[in-house]
């Protein structure tokens, strides 16, 4: 397990900057935002949030990340005019930590988390928003009133930017969910619908080592409690577009980053000793590299016919 010390000391390469601000010292909920090359969503982000209508005092937590648009720019302007609301943390390239050859927001992610101040946290990316004025305001007064509850969630609404209409819609569910099909990932609420108690003082340090931080965090709260599903709140927006790690990278290497995170996963509960989570995602991993063999069989043999087609090159 890793702490706020810790982790600074392991990957700060550079120090992050933190804007003034006046915001609360004890705000019930922490909302964090992650953000890079968001230019065109990143307003509409922070509108969606700000305009939460709630008895009680909250903090944004906005991580943005060098971007090489003018999502930073945009970021200091609402940091600026909402100095009570906003705690700007200006991130460093060199603090990117790399998963698989890949750039990821995992430095920007945990700094944001360890340094949350609320009662209650709450995600929303920086190219997602939120619909209900009173989503934060539902979920704390149900946590409140339901402490064997580990999180509450509702849904959300897939968009996409591009002129491709037929991606695959993931799969949501709509149901509560009980601790051992979170623990085992059976079922996966999007991260910017979920709200849950300010726990991880410390966290596992495998968490860095994967694509899908979000997936780890909800396994993690299934030990803490089954999830309520919050039907009367509106979806949430989640964009589809070209920028999106999930959005741009082929079939073979999204599994390839699920198998990674399933076997990090599988590490820390056999470290907890915790057998029967370990072995599910034992499972999950003899499953993933199943279908990886299919997909560069099928690879292969397409390459293979490409090159036997006269004229194809």
């Amino acid at each position: 397990m890793i702490d706020f010390h810790e982790f600074k000391k392991r990957y700060e390469k550079a120090e992050v900057e933190h804007y003034p601000t006046s915001v609360s010292k004890k705000p019930m909920v922490s909302v964090l935002v992650q953000t890079y090359n968001h230019e065109k969503f990143i307003e509409q982000c922070l509108e969606s949030i700000l305009s939460q209508k709630t008895n009680f005092n909250f903090e944004i937590i906005l991580g943005e990340d060098e971007s090489s648009d003018n999502t930073r720019s945009i970021c200091l302007e609402y940091a600026k005019k909402f100095p009570e609301s906003i705690r700007l943390l200006l991130h460093r390239k060199k603090n990117k930590i790399r998963v698989n050859g890949i750039t990821t927001g995992n430095f920007n992610a945990i700094y944001n988390l360890f340094t949350s101040k609320g009662k209650y946290i709450a995600f929303c990316e920086g190219d997602d928003f939120w619909t209900d004025p009173f989503k934060l305001q539902k979920q704390v007064d149900f946590l409140g009133q339901n402490d064997n509850f580990s999180f509450c969630y509702h849904k959300f609404t897939e968009k996409s930017t591009s002129d491709n209409k037929d991606f695959i819609l993931l799969d949501q569910p709509d149901i509560d969910l009980c601790m051992e099909n979170l623990i085992n990932l059976k079922y996966h609420p999007q991260l910017s619908t979920v709200c849950f108690r300010n726990i991880f003082s410390q966290l596992p340090e495998e968490i860095l080592n994967v694509i899908n931080v979000d997936s780890f965090i909800l396994s993690l709260l299934g030990n803490y409690g089954p999830a309520k599903f919050l039907g009367d709140i509106s979806p949430s927006i989640y964009h589809r577009h070209s920028g999106g790690i999930w959005t741009k990278n082929e079939q073979i290497l999204k599994l390839q980053l699920k198998a990674i995170t399933f076997k990090n996963l599988q590490k820390y509960y056999r470290n907890e000793q915790k057998i029967g989570a370990a072995r599910a995602f034992g499972i999950y991993l003899r499953n993933i590299n199943r279908s990886l063999f299919v997909l560069y069989l099928k690879k292969k043999n397409i390459i293979s016919a490409m090159k036997l087609t006269p004229g194809i090159f």
